[in-house]
């Protein structure tokens, strides 16, 4: 049973390695807002709280670091420096720091995944829907974060027909659901 149990954990880790390793160039889009440029002379950045750029730039080195290293204990602190960041400011239409706000918080998930925190990584993606709920980030090959996301943090509780509905890359859905049937089997 508990050669079993090993199997199970070992393959759960595994997956989730896996679709980390998909999750490193994202851009940002709007789903129902037209794409085009905005001049900066049009929008008025005292009305908005910025993210600070000092916290941003450690926290991005704290990533870098963390990637170089591969230790769970600092790609947590990463995430957390991310988070911090962005706390307490909101981001409504039109801010500047929207895309930004919305990589951190995008990355801060993955990093608190890769750190083994599966709760806090839960948490950080709802508060990230919620604070965007109508934009989505890209992979390269036009896959969604959120879906990428919810497939990883939720795949125990996401039938066969709810996976296939996710824009996930095929090779983390392949995986996924190797899993599943290794665990149901």
């Amino acid at each position: 049973m508990s050669f079993s149990f090993q199997i199970k954990h070992v393959i759960k880790v595994f997956s989730v390695i896996l679709a980390a390793a998909f999750i490193s160039a994202c851009s940002s889009t709007t789903k129902s807002e037209p794409s085009f440029r905005v001049s900066n002379n049009h929008i008025n950045n005292d009305y908005y709280q910025n993210i600070d750029t000092a916290c941003e730039q450690q926290a991005i080195e704290m990533d870098s670091f963390a990637q170089q290293s591969g230790q769970a204990a600092q790609y947590l602190a990463s995430a957390k420096a991310m988070l911090r960041c962005v706390s307490g400011i909101q981001f409504p239409k039109g801010h500047p720091d929207a895309d930004k706000a919305l990589r951190l918080m995008a990355l801060s998930v993955i990093n608190l995944v890769k750190g083994g925190d599966i709760d806090a990584a839960h948490i950080a993606l709802k508060k990230t829907q919620s604070k965007f709920p109508n934009k989505d980030l890209y992979f390269s090959d036009y896959s969604s974060f959120f879906d990428t996301a919810t497939a990883l943090l939720e795949q125990q509780k996401l039938s066969r027909h709810q996976l296939a509905a996710l824009n996930i890359s095929s090779d983390l859905r392949t995986e996924i659901e190797r899993h599943q049937y290794w665990l149901s089997h």
